[in-house]
């Protein structure tokens, strides 16, 4: 069982340590040792190791053990967070030299997030590695380490922002993390490695504690391999309890044919309609619906600039103007594009893009749910995305899969088709209808694993 904990998901674990088939401390030291043994390429997701304090927590973990008194069923599951999080004793440097310049020696409480894992025994072993700032979907850092897609032999795109996150939990050194969601962060790294990341209303979370990108779109999600983990993940941290409900009967599901899906090749087109045929035949709901407004709200944006590139720039200016040299170029430069946006344009944007909220939500009213591939494409290779005009190219693309869950606030899970493999499907619904998409989440996985 020792050599084989560390590949089970959080929940499994979480129960052995329940019938104490496992201690914690041993745990700990069994997903460190993981680390130790790793390739270099794997171990630069994770940019801090804290090992005293995870060892200090696994103790305490073992005496409420002992006592039949653990927290959670996560008590005593080591986690990895995502280094735009604030941990106690430990500041986030956002992936940025510059930024560790600047808060190497800044007094840190723990972020919100993580004082509601700690309450339920989660114990942080990890920090993630991130794209500089979190600015940028591909998970290319030019400034610090970054892992490699973690799922492929070859060198690619680990997908961003919350890319350690990701691969460090696909190459089992952790079995939770936690990353942040601005405009797809959690969820693209997560569809290319066939895990599943969750991306709740804005808010849910609080983001307390957390360095920010884009107020108005930040946003904490988790990074999982079931399902069943996440919602147990997501109701410690927003400090909810989670009821499932059976919802296969009742709700209508529409299937957006005109976005993600229309771009795919043909042998993932193949993959994805099985996929839907097999819901299908177990009784879902399932209706093909087109939305203009997704293409509409990325024209928008690719033509008059981005909220998230005018906030980010707003709040890290003075940040960068005390060392611009040393932040990644490609991350500059959509800094950039934001400080060269207006007021005007900024609030005329956003009068826009709410409007095109209240349009689909409109629209939706006879639709409880929404189901798309998460992604278009598979991960580039690094070196395709080397060249500026290229990783441009790559960049917006696979943003534009992603930013209509935070442009229009609709919670949204992406879980992998075919284990192993990148193409994943997203379900979405509208604001603060997450336990709903949870239990339909379940409900889905539960058929294509079965």
């Amino acid at each position: 069982m020792k050599n084989d904990i560390t590949k089970l998901t959080a929940y499994e674990i979480g129960i052995l340590l329940d019938q104490k088939k496992i201690d914690p401390i041993i745990l700990i030291e069994q997903f460190i040792q993981n680390y130790n043994l790793a390739e270099e390429s794997t171990k630069n997701g994770i940019t801090k190791i804290l090992s005293k304090e995870a060892i200090i927590a696994a103790e305490k973990s073992w005496k409420r053990q002992k006592d039949n008194n653990r927290l959670s069923i996560f008590d005593g599951i080591p986690s990895g967070w995502k280094d735009v999080i604030d941990i106690k004793g430990h500041p986030a440097y956002g992936g940025s030299k510059l930024l560790k310049k600047i808060r190497k020696y800044k007094k840190v409480k723990d972020a919100y997030a993580v004082s509601n894992a700690k309450r339920s025994g989660i114990i942080p072993l990890f920090k993630t590695s991130t794209v500089e700032f979190a600015f940028g979907g591909l998970g290319i850092n030019r400034s610090v380490k970054y892992p490699k897609n973690q799922m492929y032999k070859n060198s690619r795109c680990p997908g961003g922002s919350s890319s350690g996150s990701a691969s460090s939990v696909f190459s089992n050194l952790i079995p939770i993390a936690i990353g942040t969601d601005t405009a797809g962060s959690v969820r693209i790294p997560s569809c290319w490695h066939a895990l599943v990341g969750f991306k709740p209303t804005f808010n849910k979370i609080c983001c307390e504690g957390t360095l920010p990108l884009s107020k108005s779109y930040d946003t904490i999600g988790t990074i999982c391999k079931t399902v069943k983990d996440s919602v147990i993940l997501y109701s410690i941290l927003s400090n909810n309890k989670i009821k499932f409900f059976s919802l296969k009967e009742n709700c209508k599901i529409g299937i957006v044919t005109d976005f993600n899906l229309s771009s795919l090749q043909n042998k993932d087109k193949l993959i994805f309609d099985m996929f839907i045929n097999k819901l299908i035949n177990y009784g879902f709901n399932l209706k093909k619906i087109k939305i203009p407004e997704f293409i509409l709200a990325n024209k928008i944006i690719e033509q008059e600039g981005g909220i998230v590139n005018y906030e980010a720039w707003h709040y890290w200016k003075e940040s960068i103007s005390q060392g611009e040299n040393l932040v990644d170029k490609n991350v500059i430069s959509r800094f950039y594009l934001g400080k060269n946006m207006s007021n005007k344009v900024f609030l005329e944007l956003r009068y826009k893009i709410n409007k095109i909220k209240q349009k689909i939500y409109n629209n939706l009213e006879n639709i409880d749910f929404l189901i798309m591939p998460t992604l278009s494409i598979n991960a580039p290779t690094i070196e395709q995305v080397a060249d500026k005009e290229r990783y441009i190219h790559y960049n917006n693309l696979i943003l534009s899969n992603t930013r209509i869950a935070n442009l229009f606030n609709l919670p949204a899970i992406t879980i992998p088709i075919k284990r192993n493999y990148w193409l994943s499907f997203s379900i979405f619904c509208k604001e603060k209808k997450d336990e709903a998409l949870l239990s339909i989440a379940q409900e889905i996985e539960n058929v294509i694993y079965d």
